[in-house]
């Protein structure tokens, strides 16, 4: 039975609201880091429909749309529309409604961490990844990560096991960090695993940026490396560094942020039908691009990996296929994707190839970085960090160690992705290929473009 046909009757669900105080005060706690649900219970709703009182409300202007949205819309005092999960009924057929009560309804599709098909041994270590990155050059040039955060939205840091393998305590920012209101671990406590991956990885280029633990992606059973969440866990998190770092300004001792994202969705049947005009996957106007776009327009860089769902080597929840394989959030134009590559510079096998699916930005991935090789050591002493996740964070480092000389207030989002495009390393004719983006990432390279490295 496809995923997207519900078992039930029912289906969970993002749902614009209209403002009213019982959803004002429910944002106005989940910012506070305070339990939701005491005031949304007052929110009324058609019979047959539950609210998810953990997820709250998250304000999001006049509407979900796409389209450039002023900061302050964010802003639960002032928006007039809210985004909530709600469990609805659908009929019989399956069919989900595009509306409900007067407000769009949008996807809240299954997502999961992009690792790697697993059955290769590591090509290289951490200390290749530093060699190939001239993370020396960086260092020497003050572009070490300092004053930079880097957002890492996964499964949760294990700052114990990152201190192990660096041999001393990374920074983490624990005040601008964030769980789900269910998660009780505290951030740098959580389990070991993919999160801790791709922090270690990200430190490999910034080695002194300060980490933020955004644990979005926690809804796994003990033990499930390849965790599910959901596209409404991580309008959460955006939502929360949007009025920590847009809303209220950088906090004091941080210029600049970056957002590493190593997850994606890994098939169209884990969304809506294709043509419901609520579906994630090839839809440039689901609102979490709204949450995006927020922050990349205040300068704040936002890294996704790539997919899995190489045709040599797809991952298994790819159902074997390969094509248009980077979807949603991971192929909008505002971000940089990431496929991967080995230290060698060969592309991986699971790496997905261009073009994106149909209907949103058809040059994806951008770049790609390095992966496969022994760093964190979070599974095992012999599994690589590997899949377009390492290469993501990796990438996420590189772009925090710039971010130590570029400021936001110079050079924006955009300028940055255009100057690691034109900076990298091609593989093949001059301009975008399928496989490598634009090529190979070039930090040092990029820096001189910059002006920040002689």
């Amino acid at each position: 039975m496809a995923r997207n046909v519900p078992q039930s009757g029912f289906r969970r669900v993002l749902w614009e609201r209209p403002r009213d105080p019982s959803l004002v005060r429910t944002a106005e706690s989940l910012s506070a880091r305070e339990a939701p649900n005491r005031w949304l219970s007052a929110h009324r709703v058609p019979d047959g429909v539950k609210l998810d009182g953990d997820f709250g409300a998250i304000p999001i202007g006049a509407g979900a749309s796409a389209r450039e949205i002023p900061p302050m819309a964010f802003d639960s005092r002032r928006s007039d529309r809210f985004l909530v999960r709600a469990t609805i009924p659908v009929p019989a057929s399956g069919e989900i409604p595009a509306t409900l009560d007067g407000g769009a309804i949008y996807s809240d599709a299954e997502i999961g961490t992009t690792l790697t098909c697993g059955s290769s041994r590591a090509a290289g270590t951490a200390a290749d990844v530093r060699t190939r990155l001239d993370t020396g050059v960086l260092a020497r040039n003050g572009l070490d990560g300092t004053g930079v955060a880097i957002a890492i939205v996964d499964v949760g840091i294990s700052l114990a096991r990152l201190s192990a393998r660096l041999g001393t305590p990374p920074l983490l920012n624990a005040d601008q960090s964030w769980s789900p209101p269910a998660i009780v671990s505290v951030p740098g406590m959580h389990r070991v695993g993919h999160g801790t991956m791709c922090a270690f990885d990200a430190l490999i280029a910034a080695p002194k940026a300060t980490l933020l633990d955004i644990p979005a992606l926690t809804a796994r059973a003990a033990g499930d490396h390849t965790a599910a969440g959901t596209v409404g866990a991580a309008i959460q998190a955006y939502w929360f560094l949007i009025t920590r770092w847009v809303l209220d300004g950088p906090p004091a001792g941080h210029d600049a942020l970056v957002v590493s994202n190593s997850w994606g969705i890994y098939h169209p049947s884990l969304d809506f039908p294709e043509g419901h005009p609520g579906r994630y996957v090839d839809n440039p106007n689901h609102p979490f691009r709204s949450f995006v776009r927020a922050l990349t327009l205040a300068g704040i860089d936002v890294v996704f990996a790539g997919s899995n769902c190489g045709p040599e080597c797809p991952a298994a929840p790819c159902l074997k296929r390969a094509t248009g394989a980077i979807m949603g959030g991971n192929a909008y134009p505002e971000v940089l994707t990431l496929a991967a590559c080995t230290v060698a510079g060969e592309r991986l096998g699971y790496s997905a190839k261009g073009p994106s699916i149909a209907g949103m930005t058809p040059q994806k991935p951008d770049l790609t970085a390095y992966s496969h090789f022994l760093g964190s050591l979070s599974r095992s002493r012999f599994v690589p960090d590997g899949g377009t996740s390492a290469a993501c964070a990796v990438a996420a480092g590189c772009v925090a160690a710039l971010r130590t000389g570029a400021k936001p207030t110079a050079t924006t989002a955009a300028s940055m992705v255009q100057t690691l495009r034109a900076t990298a390393l091609q593989s093949g004719p001059a301009g975008w290929n399928a496989e490598f983006g634009y090529g190979v990432l070039r930090p040092v390279e990029a820096g001189r473009s910059l002006g920040l490295i002689p």
